[in-house]
This record gives structure tokens, sequence and C-alpha cells, in this order.
């Protein structure tokens, strides 16, 4: 079900409303049908997958837990990791690997499967693995109870694109008997307005001149090349961002507070900084469940650049199947690497000239990276990126509408429009009223002529 569809204005209400009516025990299972209800109104078949990850990391979990032998116990988890990064790399990868094959043997080692992607595979897959993972180290108790970990996969809000969210921070909300908190309930109100707002004006505004430009790119001019390029900055960060704001709304209407996945990312000063505010979920589990074994920054210069090389492009590589994936995570390692050698801190200059300045090359650099992340493939993005260099003739675009655009979401940014905005719902409740019906209203006829209504992360 898409967040952006008249099903789900009608699907969420229902459900909030069923939600505080129902008592503590029948509420849990409530909450599971309708997730299962929210996903199998995409696909019924690929629920399966959902069951059998739940029902894996569930027994691989309690079997960790029961076993004494650390042998046991490594094998329970290697179950784990191999079952769900089989299976997604299954739908996601084999016929990535399998081209790749023959591009360097001259031979295909498997036919191409040409398997639809499950939708949010990529997501649902990390986070049942966390829960695995977090009770092999021993920061997590098993569940005993199927039925928890069966709702921590699946719990619709961020089942299809995040955030990725540890059970340790969603089970024990599930579980906490609770009446309906009205100030979170405007709260999450006005954060599903607000992702609208920005997917549906902003996001789907910008999707035209990217899709034109980048599906004809030997037609466009070099300038074209590059509104399009700020075009896609635009639209991926309100595209994703805003889906991180319906799902974390759409759960706070529920009682249950998901973490953050953006802050103000666009207004960073260095690439590793942008990374602390850039879908965060994804960014802590890299380093919690990858970056820091591997053995982080603890092992010397050299091998700390070469953790963040293997983080980012495993990283770039999670977010879809080609070479320019890998690249476009190789690229942001290397970004972060050199800041790193050139002692760039972290931290934003206090001095505001200063601060310019690096915010101007950040922000730049993040829109280069851009054209690898939003070509069809590797071959066309330097095409793109050698037309821009060279200011190539042919078709044009006017900058005006993109930079008018980059700027005004920077002022809204810079003015913290979206705290505002939520504080004006959590203190007025006839006005959030109002609000939201006109806000509902106009969302349903904006979805009749929509040309972009998926989000662009569905895809992974």
């Amino acid at each position: 079900m898409l967040f952006n569809s008249a099903a789900y204005f009608v699907f969420l209400p229902l459900v909030a409303f069923l939600f505080y009516a129902l008592p503590l025990y029948w509420r849990r299972y409530m909450l599971l049908v309708a997730s299962y209800v929210f996903y199998g109104w995409w696909s019924v078949p690929f629920c399966g997958l959902l069951v059998l990850s739940t029902v894996l990391d569930y027994s691989v979990a309690r079997l960790i837990e029961a076993s004494e032998s650390d042998r046991r116990r490594r094998a329970a988890l290697l179950l784990s990791l191999f079952g769900n990064l089989g299976v997604l790399s299954l739908f996601k990868y084999a016929d990535f690997f399998s081209s790749a094959g023959y591009a360097l043997f001259g031979t295909r080692p498997w036919p191409e499967l040409d398997l639809v992607l499950p939708l949010g595979i990529s997501f649902y897959t990390f986070q049942t693995m966390s829960y695995t993972i977090d009770v092999y180290r021993g920061h997590l108790r098993a569940r005993k109870s199927l039925l928890d970990v069966a709702l921590y996969v699946s719990f619709f809000p961020q089942l299809v694109a995040g955030p990725i969210i540890r059970a340790d921070t969603l089970l024990p909300q599930l579980r906490r008997e609770q009446s309906p908190d009205w100030l979170l309930i405007r709260s999450g109100i006005a954060l599903v307005v607000w992702g609208m707002t920005k997917k549906v004006f902003f996001a789907d505004a910008m999707a035209p001149i990217v899709n034109e430009a980048y599906g004809n790119p030997e037609v466009m001019s070099g300038l074209a090349l590059v509104a399009a390029t700020y075009a896609f900055a635009v639209q991926i960060y309100c595209d994703f961002s805003g889906y991180s704001d319906i799902a974390i709304g759409s759960a706070l209407v529920l009682g249950v507070r998901l973490p953050a996945n953006f802050r103000q990312p666009y207004l960073s000063a260095s690439i590793r900084e942008f990374w602390r505010r850039w879908h965060i979920s994804l960014s802590s589990w890299l380093r919690d469940y990858l970056y820091i074994p591997l053995g982080g920054s603890r092992k010397g210069p050299t091998r700390t650049q070469v953790n963040l090389m293997i983080t980012m492009v495993l990283g770039g590589l999670w977010h879809g199947a080609g070479w320019n994936w890998v690249l476009w995570g190789g690229l942001q390692g290397a970004l972060m690497s050199i800041e790193r050698v050139l002692g760039v801190s972290e931290e934003p200059p206090e001095e505001r000239g200063r601060y310019a300045i690096r915010w101007l090359v950040t922000f730049h650099l993040v829109c280069l990276s851009w054209v690898f992340f939003r070509a069809s493939d590797i071959g066309q993005a330097f095409e793109i990126l050698h037309r821009i260099a060279t200011f190539a003739p042919g078709q044009a675009y006017a900058l005006v509408a993109p930079v008018a655009t980059i700027a005004l979401l920077i002022a809204i940014e810079l003015g913290r429009g979206r705290t505002r905005f939520v504080a004006l719902f959590q203190e007025a409740p006839r006005a959030t009223a109002w609000l939201a019906a006109a806000a509902a209203i106009v969302f349903l006829l904006a979805f009749r002529g929509i040309s972009n209504p998926e989000f662009i992360y569905f895809q992974f």
C-alpha cells in the first residue's frame, strides 16, 4: 500500500481506532494483521518472505540463547546470516553477479532469473538480522513470543523503506499499555502532512525534469543535465525524508516513537557530517554491524581507510545491484577518507565564512555523487558527467526552478520549518483538525494526476 494513496487515508485512521479500542492482548494481533494487509496490498505471495524471515530469526535467536557452546552459537548466527542474505542475494543480486561473471569470464555461472524484487526486502532483512546479531552479542534477550518478533519484522509504518529500527527500541513500546496521547497523535498527523507535502509538491514536481533529462542524456545540454542533477537532489531528499516523516508520524499516531532518519543533511559542511544526518538508521546500522566489527578506526589510519571503503562500497551495493551503485558507495568512502587525511573536522566551523565555503563544496560533492545514484548504469553516469564538464550543446532546461526549490528547501531547514509546523499542530487542536482535513482533500486531488506515485526507496 502506498502512503500517498486514498487507501492509506482510510487505513491509518481505521488502524488507529482499533488500536486504542482493543485491549493490549488483541491490539498487537490487530497490528500484525494490519501490517500484513499493508504489505499484501502490493503482493500477497511475497508476504511469505516476511513469514520466512520471522520464523528463521525467531528460531535462531532462541537457539543462540539456549546454547552454551560458542560453536553452536556461531553456527546458529551463520544460519541466520546466510539465510537472510541468501534470500536477499537471490532476488536482488543474482542477475548482477551472473552478468559480472559473463563480463569477466565470458560465461554465466547461472542463467538470468529476472525475478521481481520484493518490496522493502533490503530494509526488513537488515532489521531482522540486527535482532539476531544483538541476541548473539548479549545485548538483547531472545523473545519467547513469536508474535513479538513477527510484529518487529512487519510493523507497517517503517516496513517498506525504514527507518531501520532495533528491537530494543520498538518492542517495549508495542508491549506498553497506553491510552490515546493526543499530543503525540497531533504530532503524528503533522508529520504525515509535512512528509506528504514534501513528496507531492517538491519531489514529484522535480520528477519530470529528472526523468526526461536522465532518460535521454545524449540529447541534453550540459546545463540541462546540471539542472536535472539539482532537481534530483531535491527529489531524492524530499521523497525519502518525506517517506520517513510519514512513517514516523504514522507510528506516533499509534503511540510509538521511531528515531529520526534525517537531520537537515543539506546543511552539512563535510561528507562525514552528511552521513551523520542522511539516512541515519542505515548509517548507524553499517557502523555498528559492519564498520566497527571490521576494526573501525582502532587499527591505525590505513586500516581505518580500508574499513571505511569496504563499508561504503557495501552500503552502495545495498542500494542496488549495479556498478554505478558500487562506484557511488566507493566515491562516498573515498571522499570521507580524503577528509580524514586532510584533517577536515566532522563538526561544522563556527565562523560563517568558512562554514559557507565548506557547505558549498560539500553540497556540490553530494550532487556530483547523485549522478551515479540516479543514472541507469555506469556508462550513462560518465556520459552525463562528460556532457556537463564539456558544456555540451543540446536540449536546454532553465536552472531557475531547481535552484529556486533548493533555496526554498534550505530556507525552510534554516528556519526549522518542520519543528515549527509540528509545534503548530501540538498547540492548536482545532487548527489541527481543519488543517488535516484540508490537507487530505488537497492530497487526494493531487494523487489523481500524480506523475511519480511510488517512493524512490521502494526499489531498494
